[in-house]
């Protein structure tokens, strides 16, 4: 009996031994994280922390081997790959050989790019998914007989890399064990995202470097709320600032324009959006000259806005060159708005002036062709003649001339108006010539348009006076009129076909036939100013439509006009 509690008493002393060592250990353990948490924070040395991080993971999970890897982004691999930043135990082949590891890497590390979990390998010899892979028996040979990789995911939840260890025999690792381990990761996942965060703004510090150097233009940085500027490089326009400063609205800013530049801030601010504005600043030389700023928000890792770095141009001599251009513009307006005042009083005076004598050459000419009327044929009556006929082409010529210079002051009004009313006016005043042709017109299903009815009488007035003035000397003239309505909404326009059997035209005609004084047949066969076409086009564009000629010689003419059924934009 008393060896029996001998032998339960040297049980409760070991198990008491065996417990201290154990809390030894556990506290080696903590103390070895603290110490590599300050380590970290004090951040001498970035390599450096990379192989203690290994070192401690390989301590605190009692294995022979440790890695640990970053994820980089990869073409081919929507998932990236890893790169191996430190490792402990490995061979340096086997270090060039695990340098990459990929989602399709036979490995524990490839598994957990799979899963995005830890995954424990306590056999790799009897591992499900590494049966037959061409990688078991590479860490079969290397003594790695077990194996456990952790993922390390930054505090938002992003994949950064990994860190596994491994193990020369068959090993399942106790939970008290990974609880430490974690701890380890938190810490190493907590390296790799400031390390990443350090080099992505040192990239971009770079990159703004290098664009400060190349370009001509100022460059400053403003706080995340603009009221304080960190930093101006006025390239010798504006004055240098190298601190930060709070009354930069009041050194660099004009007070009149102040107010335009604080409601483009707010704009910026509130659209989270960048900054634009041109305005007038302070130069160096106490001067007043134009920039344009542009700024941008900068953000870390996290979204957060840090900065706005901006830059601006120097666009004072452009200013000065843009107002004086409007100032030219400005005169050369006024001067061919006066032009034009005085070209269309010019032609009314013209007109009258040149009219006169014209008409008293044919009344005199009337009444000596009445005095010459008993002498019979005689070379003084054809004379007389032709005086007669010319002095007619003149009148109309001085007319047609004085109708075009002034179209652009005619008629401006827009009023809804019935084509069939238009074209019985029309046929109205060309009554005469209409029986002395015995021409007949016939108007099929026209529209109500808006327009100018003063310039929309004039369009087709002279579309149909031309089919008249240009009908066959042998047949009867027939006119047709028809329409049709294309497009729809506030896009919907009266396509109007004015179709003749008259003389017609070649079809390479068809686009000179617009063209001012443009004649195709003799003066003396058929009479005109060439202006009646022209006018035409002239009145089509100024409502916002178009027109065309279809010709056949000895056929007949086509004119398709195309008119919008509303003015949505002024008739200038």
């Amino acid at each position: 009996m008393r060896e029996f509690e001998r032998m339960a008493e040297d049980v409760e002393i070991l198990e008491s031994y065996r417990t201290k060592e154990q809390l030894e250990i556990e506290l080696a353990d903590a103390a070895l994280l603290q110490r590599l948490s300050i380590e970290l924070i004090q951040e001498d040395g970035i390599a450096g922390l990379y192989k203690k991080i290994v070192e401690a993971a390989v301590a605190i999970m009692r294995s022979q081997f440790g890695t640990i890897q970053m994820l980089y982004p990869d073409r081919v691999d929507p998932v990236g790959r890893l790169r191996l930043l430190a490792s402990h135990g490995f061979t340096e082949d086997a270090q060039k050989y695990w340098e990459w590891v990929y989602s399709h890497s036979f490995s524990s590390c490839g598994e957990v790019l799979r899963t995005g979990k830890r995954v424990i390998i306590p056999d790799y010899a009897s591992c499900e998914f590494m049966k037959n892979a061409p990688t078991l028996q590479i860490f079969l040979d290397g003594n790695v007989y077990a194996a456990q990789s952790t993922p390390l995911y930054s505090r938002t939840g992003k994949l950064l890399g990994m860190i596994s260890t491994h193990w020369d025999h068959v090993h399942n690792p106790p939970e008290r064990h990974l609880r430490l381990f974690d701890i380890l990761a938190r810490q190493a996942a907590d390296l790799i995202e400031r390390v990443n965060s350090a080099e992505a703004l040192r990239q971009s510090e770079e990159r703004m470097r290098a664009l400060s150097i190349a370009t001509n233009d100022i460059i400053y940085k403003m706080s995340p709320d603009w009221n304080e500027m960190y930093h101006l490089d006025g390239r010798n326009s504006l004055q240098n600032t190298g601190e930060t400063i709070t009354n930069w609205l009041e050194k660099y800013i004009l007070p009149e324009d102040m107010d335009r530049v604080r409601n483009a801030i707010n704009k910026a601010l509130e659209s989270n959006h960048e900054f634009h504005l041109e305005h007038r600043v302070f130069k160096a030389d106490g001067s007043v000259g134009w920039v344009s700023s542009r700024a941008i928000p900068v953000r870390d890792h996290e979204g957060n806005l840090v900065e706005w770095y901006g830059a601006a141009s120097d666009i004072t001599e452009k200013k000065a060159f843009l107002e004086e251009l409007e100032n030219r513009v400005g005169l050369r307006t006024l001067e061919l708005k006066r032009s034009n005042e005085d070209l269309q009083q010019f032609a009314h005076v013209a007109s009258h002036d040149l009219k006169e004598p014209v008409r008293k050459i044919r009344t005199y000419g009337l009444l000596l062709q009445k005095e010459l009327e008993a002498l019979g044929e005689g070379r003084e009556k054809s004379f007389l003649g032709k005086i007669l006929e010319s002095a007619s082409r003149m009148s109309t010529m001085v007319d047609g001339v004085l109708t075009y210079s002034t179209m652009n002051a005619t008629g401006k009004e827009v009023e809804l108006m019935d084509l069939h009313d238009v074209m019985s006016d029309i046929c109205n005043d060309l009554e005469i010539l209409i029986q002395e042709k015995n021409a007949s017109i016939n108007c099929y299903e026209l529209p109500k348009i808006e327009g100018s009815r003063v310039l929309i009488y004039q369009l087709f007035y002279n579309l149909i006076n031309n089919s008249l003035k240009f009908s066959s000397l042998s047949g009867k003239p027939e006119i047709k009129i028809t329409s049709s309505i294309t497009g729809s909404g506030d896009a919907e326009y009266a396509s109007i076909v004015v179709a003749d059997n008259g003389i017609g035209f070649g079809a390479e005609q068809n686009e000179n036939i617009f063209k001012a004084f443009t004649r195709l047949n003799p003066k003396t066969t058929y009479d005109g100013t060439g202006l009646g076409l022209s006018l035409a086009r002239k009145i089509v564009e100024r409502h916002h439509g178009s027109i065309e000629a279809q010709g056949q010689m000895d056929t007949g003419a086509i004119f398709t006009v195309n008119l919008p059924l509303k003015q949505n934009e002024p008739i200038t």
